[in-house]
């Protein structure tokens, strides 16, 4: 499982951490192809080499001439643009999960209710790409799990939409609660709300760099300057803890009657984007003969109270029932091969010293659909790309 570890060096924003990742190697042109296919327009990309107190970094921004459109963008605009894009499922269930998370956020600040509230700056259409194109880039680098490092925090006040607000501003500092944080020692935001979002809902422990294999590194420069390096820094690879052979898990499960079939699929990604492994439906018989669906997920014990949640509020379930079982796993790496017929990652494991490859089947479905062509040859060309005889 390869996994992404965020120094926060200068402070983070959406654009930073999107240019992180695009520096430590997702294709920009392929993030900006699935963007494309969210209903915005008039909007042009920035991308370009810089330099920050001497680190080489990638600078990316959307250019939108004259978007004061954030304002009128409610949660629901915001989950409809993406729901109607061409996302994956994945990519989709990361982005909403982080504006709900935002919405959740502004409401408590505001007073309102989070389908009440709506959007200011984050609601504009970077911002908005912003998210999604993070969660494309994620997705390319096949990141399944995400850390930080503490949030810097500058000093003074911020000029924002409602006037002059205390730095960090309200919402970033609900979006900040019960992270570890320090005196970056700067009279400037150092953490934006679209940063402290995306972050505080991808990251589970916030302030802890994980045991991993650093193999790629990333820097994405944001557009001030400031006496220490604007920048934040990816590093990507797999955890060190995959060389061993088992761990504890925890299996989450309910039993369904009164619940209409339609509604699991939607569930099924929230539950998902709460850090659940794998999700799974299987029918049963409940008591006088009914017949019901098992709606089961696997997760880590540590994202075991986020799962439940997911699933109590996702379904129509009065309780959910946990158990911690024990699984032996193989050690596993994700690559990334260019072929002719675009962009494909490749699951690596091995068994006894032998490589086991599975392509990804998201993105041999993204090149089908690209391409128009049956799913199975697609893949049958793709697998003799990636597994040279």
């Amino acid at each position: 499982m390869s996994v992404a570890f965020f120094e926060m060096v200068g402070g983070a924003s959406g654009n930073m951490l999107l240019g992180s990742l695009v520096d430590a190697g997702a294709n920009p042109g392929e993030i900006e192809a699935a963007l494309r296919t969210i209903s915005l327009s008039g909007w042009s990309v920035e991308l370009r080499r810089t330099e920050k107190r001497g680190i080489a970094a990638t600078y990316i921004d959307f250019v939108i001439p004259g978007d004061h459109g954030g304002g009128l963008r409610r949660l629901a605009d915001v989950l409809e643009l993406l729901e109607r894009s061409a996302l994956t499922d994945a990519q989709k269930a990361r982005s909403a999960s982080i504006y709900v998370r935002l919405a959740q956020a502004e409401a408590k600040v505001h007073g309102t209710t989070v389908e009440e509230g709506h959007f200011h700056e984050v609601g504009a259409t970077d911002a908005i790409l912003d998210v999604a194109g993070c969660c494309v880039a994620l997705d390319l680098l096949g990141i399944e799990e995400s850390y930080c490092s503490a949030y810097p925090v500058g000093r003074g006040t911020l000029s924002i939409h409602h006037g002059r607000y205390p730095n960090p501003p309200p919402a970033t500092a609900e979006l900040m609660r019960g992270a570890p944080s320090y005196d970056a020692g700067i009279e400037a935001e150092m953490v934006t709300p679209t940063g402290a979002a995306i972050l505080s809902t991808l990251v589970r422990e916030p302030g802890v760099r994980p045991p991993m294999r650093t193999g790629r590194i990333g820097y994405g420069a944001g557009r001030s300057d400031f006496s220490i390096p604007n920048v934040v820094r990816v590093s990507i690879g797999p955890l060190a803890s995959e060389r061993s052979a088992s761990g504890d898990v925890v299996v989450l499960e309910a039993t369904i009657d009164d619940m209409s079939p339609q509604h699991f699929e939607l569930a099924i990604e929230r539950v998902l984007a709460a850090g659940a492994y794998d999700v799974w439906l299987a029918p049963v018989t409940m008591k006088k003969l009914r017949p019901a669906v098992l709606f089961g997920a696997v997760a880590s014990p540590e994202r075991e109270s986020e799962v439940a949640h997911a699933m109590l509020t996702e379904t129509s379930t009065l309780g959910v029932r946990v158990r911690t079982e024990r699984r032996y796993t193989l050690p596993r790496n994700i690559e990334t091969h260019e072929t002719p017929l675009g962009t494909v990652r490749v699951k690596v494991a091995a068994v006894d010293g032998q490589a086991r490859r599975t392509l990804e089947y998201d993105d041999v479905a993204r090149i089908a659909r690209q391409l128009g062509r049956p799913i199975a040859d697609v893949a049958a060309q793709l697998g003799e790309y990636v597994n040279p005889r």
